[in-house]
């Protein structure tokens, strides 16, 4: 049944989010394009604006709107469902086992491990999205102009405000 995939395939994502966001792209490109051909390479790069200009995390949005293209609302409910799932699991049970091990040696060691798994997930989906976002040179100039001026800015920039100026900018060139 395909709510049930979809639950099922929204708690792996879910499981696998940590780093949050952008880390989170590879692994529901794996699973919503590569396993189960929900929606193409070309519509998850949209999928994927849509759920950053929303309000809330980007897994939680892209999993709602995959849920509702693919089976309605609830389908919605089902994805949504399974991912955050995992993460309501995951958080309590590292409240607690933070709780009881906190300053423990390995405890800090494991924490230190995972942030670079982590910067490659992100690395990762820069290049995953990056490639589909992309597409040629007005849409190139757009991206490198976004980089220069995040990287450049004292205060750093909304980037809400940098995703609306190349909205604008996009119409004009």
């Amino acid at each position: 049944m395909i709510l049930l995939q979809l639950l099922k395939s929204f708690m792996i994502i879910g499981l696998g989010a940590y780093g949050g966001g952008i880390a989170t792209i590879p692994m529901i490109e794996h699973e919503v394009v590569a396993v189960h051909g929900w929606v193409t390479a070309s519509e998850l790069s949209e999928l994927i604006a849509v759920a950053q200009m929303t309000p809330g995390p980007i897994g939680l949005n892209a999993a709602t709107y995959t849920g509702y293209k693919v089976a309605g609302i609830a389908g919605a409910a089902a994805s949504t469902a399974g991912f955050t799932i995992p993460s309501l699991v995951l958080c309590l049970t590292m409240a607690y086992i933070i709780s009881k091990f906190g300053g423990v040696p390995w405890m800090e060691a494991l924490k230190k491990s995972v942030q670079p798994a982590v910067a490659g997930l992100i690395i990762a989906a820069v290049l995953t999205y990056g490639r589909a976002a992309v597409t040629d040179a007005r849409t190139a100039i757009i991206a490198v102009a976004a980089f220069v001026v995040l990287l450049l800015s004292r205060d750093k920039i909304h980037p809400a405000l940098l995703i609306l100026c190349g909205g604008v900018v996009g119409v004009f060139i």
